[in-house]
């Protein structure tokens, strides 16, 4: 642990070292060039990217490298002024100034987030141009013309204005570049790209360096308008980076035709100061222009980017999901469907797109079709609706409908169909369990009255109640014991259930009475009680070697007529059973 962490802490020395050499470096070379190139020793530079150089490090950089990087950059300033200028009191405080400018915008860049990337978006892009080329070189631009006043005698007005348009124009030209330079998003696009993109990259980008050439290589017509032509079509094709690079070969050919005294800037014969002004003016339309024109193209492309990796995702997980889905537009036309719907339907996904909803209920169960006429519906809130399909009535499946909502009003629907058998078996199972007597295996009281209560609720053919009791059972308890007479329970319920259809429902009510619900007329269900009871008689109902016990049943049946209620239907086969009771037991009674 010792180890690792001692190899992540030499890193950073390592990092921040290298760092403070490109800061050092870079910006002497970077500062001594342009006082060189663009300044009489006296005045303020043209263009001052230099600043740009630290500002780029800055905002890749922890701020607690910061005093570390500005440290270089004072350094710098200061060696680069005493090569091209000589010394004099004012120099060490030109490096102070520039870098307090620096650390002014790198401190508003990222006031809300540690580090930041560049013209991500539009409202970076209007955030950089405001702090980097308005707030910062404003203040700079006020204390760098009072020292030049001091040091050197310059006056404030065309002082401030240098400065101020220098190094704005410096920061927002340079910036973005240096910074996709340095944290190698150059090297990656372009490790990225293919044979063919890059060959259609580079042909952009000579073609714009051609129309810098051709506008500023001369000085015969003001073509200032198609390096802004060009550089859009870099900002839509190539994305931000491409702009960055456009953006410094306009600088680069701008102030390389003013320090060769050509170019359009010449044709109005107004002096060196006021062309640098013109220029610095013309830069920062450009600027203004094609950087909120790239932030937004790149903005959008990392949109793009996103949404296809959310519908990549999107597909693999509908692919593997458990679910089968199905999308419908409008109309109630299936646009799309996907998920195992061939094992829950019986047809594949393919199937059903181009199918109208009813021709897709049709085919697997008409609740889809009532599922998606809820859909009109103001108040919907998930409704779902149970289905089996025609084609695999083993299955219960789960319809989930949603809706796709766009200004407000519904524009489609989705269908989620969810394989709930395995549920529904258990549940059956369970209410099974809850409605069973756990004696006999046959229905309880419970259970025995909610089939009673359907089997009325929805009559379609004749209904007839069989009240039973076990005679003399509470002598078998008293003389064999409560086990031998559990015993004899668990064999009269087999011997009625077995007596009965699958379609009547044998139930225990309590001790040693018990319940048939025949769905027949009271002469069938009176052959059949009369069967059970003759099977008794004639063969012992325990018989184990040790135990020979014969049993015997007295059974009353009623039929239900018009006007019965449960209650009138239980009294009249209780009668029935009171007078099989009364004439000596062991024997059936119809009402």
């Amino acid at each position: 642990m010792d180890g690792d962490a001692l190899g992540v802490h030499t890193k950073k020395q390592t990092g921040i070292a290298g760092m403070f050499a490109i800061a050092l470096a870079g910006y002497f070379a970077l500062a001594g060039t342009t006082i060189a190139l663009t300044s009489n020793g006296r005045n303020h530079a043209t263009v001052w990217p230099a600043d740009a150089l630290i500002l780029a490090l800055l905002l890749g950089a922890p701020r607690k490298h910061w005093p570390t990087l500005l440290a270089a950059g004072w350094i710098a300033n200061l060696l680069a002024n005493l090569v091209t200028r000589g010394w004099s009191l004012g120099i060490p405080l030109y490096g102070a100034i520039n870098m307090a400018q620096v650390s002014c915008a790198a401190f508003l860049i990222t006031r809300r987030s540690a580090q930041r990337r560049l013209l991500q978006d539009p409202k970076s892009a209007v955030e950089f141009l405001l702090f980097a080329g308005l707030v910062a070189p404003s203040l700079g631009a006020l204390l760098g013309s009072l020292v030049s006043l001091g040091n050197y005698g310059e006056p404030f007005v065309p002082s401030y204005l240098r400065w101020f348009a220098s190094n704005a124009l410096g920061l927002l030209i340079g910036t973005p570049f240096l910074q996709a330079l340095l944290d190698g998003s150059y090297r990656r696009c372009i490790a990225d790209l293919d044979r063919r993109a890059r060959i259609q990259a580079g042909s952009l980008m000579v073609l714009h360096l051609g129309v810098v050439l051709l506008v500023f290589g001369q000085s015969r017509l003001p073509m200032l308008f198609l390096p802004l032509t060009s550089l859009l079509v870099l900002a839509f094709r190539l994305g931000r980076l491409g702009t960055f690079a456009g953006v410094i070969a306009v600088a680069v050919g701008g102030a390389a035709a003013a320090y060769l005294g050509v170019g359009p800037m010449t044709i109005m014969h107004r002096g060196p100061f006021f062309e640098a002004i013109y220029f610095q003016v013309y830069t920062a339309i450009v600027l203004c222009t094609t950087l909120p024109v790239a932030a937004t193209v790149f903005s959008r492309a990392e949109a793009l980017k996103a949404l296809a990796e959310h519908r990549q995702a999107l597909q693999l997980i509908l692919e593997h999901t458990p679910d089968a889905i199905l999308s419908f537009d409008r109309a109630g036309i299936c646009s799309w469907a996907t998920g195992p719907l061939e094992d829950f339907t019986g047809m594949p996904p393919h199937a059903f797109v181009g199918l109208d909803i009813d021709e897709i209920s049709e085919r697997t169960s008409v609740e889809l079709a009532r599922l998606l006429k809820l859909a009109d519906t103001e108040a919907l809130v998930a409704p779902t609706h149970e289905l089996v399909p025609r084609l695999k009535p083993e299955r219960t499946l789960e319809a989930l409908l949603g809706l796709v909502r766009q200004g407000g009003r519904a524009t489609g629907a989705v269908i989620t169909l969810r394989d709930i058998s395995a549920r529904k078996l258990r549940e059956k199972a369970i209410s099974m369990m809850a409605e069973t007597d756990d004696l006999t295996r046959v229905l309880n009281r419970k259970g025995f009255r909610t089939r009673l209560n359907a089997a009325i609720e929805h009559q379609v053919r004749p209904l007839t109640m069989a009240l039973i009791d076990v005679d003399q059972f509470k002598s078998i308890n008293d003389t064999f014991g409560h086990p031998v007479g559990d015993r004899v329970l668990e064999a009269v319920a087999q011997r009625l259930d077995s007596g009965c259809r699958s379609s009547d429902c044998v139930g225990r009510l309590g001790g040693d009475e018990f319940a048939i619900l025949f769905h027949c007329d009271v002469q069938t269900a009176r052959s059949a009680c009369e069967r059970i009871a003759e099977s008794l008689r004639r063969s012992p109902i325990l018989d184990d070697g040790n135990l020979r016990l014969m049993a015997s049943i007295s059974c009353g049946l009623a039929e239900l007529t018009v006007g019965m209620n449960r209650s009138d239907f239980f009294d009249a086969a209780d009668a029935a059973l009171y007078e099989v009771k009364r004439s000596g037991r062991d024997g059936v009674w119809a009402a």
